[in-house]
């Protein structure tokens, strides 16, 4: 498991950096209700697709590994994070 205070570019690496705060926690990612643009949807349904992972909920589809590498992927463009976070969110959801 990740602890609360990790920073979202310890968790997701240094390419996040360059997108989001480099205090910013995991936890306060999963908090935001930042919705406004395609990136802080894309953290906030990551942060909580990594913590889904990290639970071994056999329901979810995804390693950590592969949240980490998905959220770098789609860091490209607005429309790669869109749809990514999408994805993400529907995952999620299946878990709760």
């Amino acid at each position: 498991m990740v602890p609360q205070t990790s920073s979202v570019a310890k968790v997701f690496g240094s390419r996040a950096l360059e997108r989001y705060e480099p205090t910013l926690t995991l936890w306060e990612a999963t908090e935001k209700n930042d919705g406004s643009n395609a990136f802080s949807r894309l953290l906030k349904q990551s942060s909580a697709a990594l913590l889904n992972a990290y639970a071994q909920r056999t329901e979810f589809p995804y390693s950590a590994w592969e949240v980490k590498t998905l959220l770098i992927q789609a860091l490209v463009s607005e429309d790669a994070a869109a749809l990514q976070a999408e994805r993400f969110a529907k995952a999620n959801q299946a878990c709760t």
